[in-house]
């Protein structure tokens, strides 16, 4: 047996190898095969970053701005519905949405998306990543405390998950930073100024709003509200259809909206220097930035912020 007690038939593994043989079915062929079909409309809106890096934030901030403020939806992936997964929690990504326009949150490449939309990416520093990832998937793809964030790091994270390579999307996403499709921001730029983010996010998407809609979704889209209302923003109508099927028992004590004072789990030193030598062979070489905080530094400051 390669898991703990099984709940009628399924189980939650207790080490990296069964993870991975899980996660190579994440997805049905017929979701995949969606995102080339997809035909782009103008106004489409692609919120394509890698995976912990704001996602779900961002997916919060263009809701609340092109529907004025609306909370009326049982999980914000009902309503800004994730492109790769949408067949899959029986969502027609070829349909009209209710609002003023499309939307689709993504973990894809530029050059893997469908063109002439327009698109918003966040990046976020790799080891900040890493963290948040092994916290998300600890108590829902694993046991608690069966795998290492090191362990998860070498086997899942370095070699890509579902989501591919963060470094491939750095670069991948770094070319985009001038064109007028597409808003780059950085995650830690956000946590700095929270409100200018979702006053950019609605410039960018060119939205007339009235000062009081800017500050409900301001306000919607605050830490404090994601966590006071975190069913809205944890999956869970994914994790009831696809659970099963990836033999996952049903609950599990992962979350999105993480507290600030729920302790991290960091990797080892051994871990950071691996990291960086992707980062170097990766980042470093295609684009010259030696750190995430040179690449980050680099980036246009849209938000306004200090940048130590």
């Amino acid at each position: 047996m390669t898991s703990k007690e099984r709940v009628d038939g399924l189980s939650r593994p207790i080490n990296i190898e069964e993870v991975c043989a899980r996660l190579a079915n994440f997805r049905s062929p017929e979701a995949a095969a969606a995102v080339s079909e997809l035909r782009t409309r103008p106004d489409d809106v692609y919120i394509s970053t890698y995976s912990k890096s704001g996602t779900t934030w961002m997916q919060q901030i263009v809701h609340q701005l092109r529907s004025e403020c609306s909370t009326d939806f049982e999980e914000i992936s009902c309503v800004v519905p994730w492109l790769e997964s949408a067949v899959d929690m029986n969502i027609d990504p070829h349909a009209d949405q209710p609002y003023r326009f499309r939307s689709f949150k993504c973990h894809l490449l530029y050059k893997d998306l469908p063109k002439g939309g327009r698109y918003i990416t966040v990046f976020r520093d790799p080891v900040n990543v890493l963290s948040s990832f092994y916290r998300f998937f600890e108590g829902w793809w694993f046991e608690q405390g069966s795998i290492s964030i090191d362990e998860f790091a070498a086997t899942l994270y370095m070699q890509g998950s579902a989501a591919g390579r963060h470094w491939d999307h750095l670069v991948d996403w770094w070319h985009r930073i001038d064109s007028e499709d597409t808003l780059v921001l950085c995650y830690e730029d956000m946590l700095l100024a929270p409100d200018k983010a979702v006053e950019v996010v609605a410039d960018f998407l060119e939205l007339n709003i009235s000062d009081a809609t800017l500050q409900c979704a301001v306000q919607n889209c605050s830490r404090e509200y994601m966590l006071n209302n975190s069913h809205q923003f944890d999956e869970h109508v994914l994790r009831a259809i696809r659970d099963p099927v990836w033999g996952l028992p049903p609950g599990g004590a992962s979350g999105k909206v993480a507290s600030k004072a729920k302790a991290s789990a960091m990797p080892s030193e051994e871990t950071r220097r691996a990291l960086d030598n992707i980062w170097q062979e990766t980042v470093g070489q295609s684009l010259g930035f030696n750190s995430y905080s040179a690449l980050r530094g680099a980036l246009p400051n849209v938000l306004g912020v200090v940048r130590e």
